[in-house]
């Protein structure tokens, strides 16, 4: 992406809709192709152990390479520095996981999937890789492009991108690595004394 090209969101993203809808359909295999592989052996039964893993993941809102793809979304919105830990640290993807699974609004959890899936789209388009692979200076440029054009509320990758950094802020400021390192808050401690401040009123005429 060059500095000197100023991009045209809803006209590019034509062309990596249509690259992808392509590349789905070549990847399509024939059902023949399907009917004729050879039969699996049967899977041995589940251990305690698969089962509570199994219940784990099931309990999820994000699969796990949506989860992932989350963690550095936050993580480029809200990075580590020799301050405090990032977005990533904090587990702010963990913190969202759990408000999309708790969330009654079918409407918001459809934005979610189609953001990020919308999301790793444009990322490949520009960069010629995932969100999750790409450098950390072509995710900037990447959710850059989705800051330029805030206001093209109609298209639903900027939609979803306006809600990721809402909740990213919140989750992240929440945390204890957002409230007490970052901010460094201290809490509500009893003053022994208190101090006061040095004003001594308006000066007398």
């Amino acid at each position: 992406m060059s500095k000197n090209n100023p991009i045209d969101l809803r006209q590019d993203r034509r062309q990596w809709l249509k690259t992808s809808a392509t590349a789905l359909g070549a990847s399509l295999l024939p059902l023949q192709s399907v009917a004729a592989e050879p039969p699996q052996a049967e899977a041995a039964p589940a251990t305690p152990e698969t089962k509570s893993t199994e219940a784990k993941s099931a309990a999820r809102f994000f699969t796990p390479a949506q989860h992932a793809l989350v963690d550095e979304l936050t993580e480029t919105i809200i990075p580590a520095d020799s301050h405090s830990g990032g977005a990533k640290a904090a587990k702010v993807a963990d913190y969202i996981d759990q408000v999309l699974r708790e969330s009654p609004d079918d409407s918001e959890k459809t934005l979610w999937r189609e953001g990020l899936r919308l999301v790793d789209l444009m990322t490949r388009h520009y960069s010629g890789k995932s969100f999750v692979d790409a450098s950390p200076e072509d995710r900037i440029a990447a959710l850059t492009v989705l800051s330029d054009h805030d206001r093209m509320t109609d298209l639903p990758e900027v939609r979803f991108f306006i809600e990721l950094k809402r909740v990213t802020a919140r989750g992240y400021y929440t945390s204890k690595i957002g409230i007490h390192d970052d901010l460094e808050y201290k809490g509500n401690r009893i003053l022994q004394e208190f101090v006061g401040c040095d004003d001594q009123g308006p000066a007398s005429s």
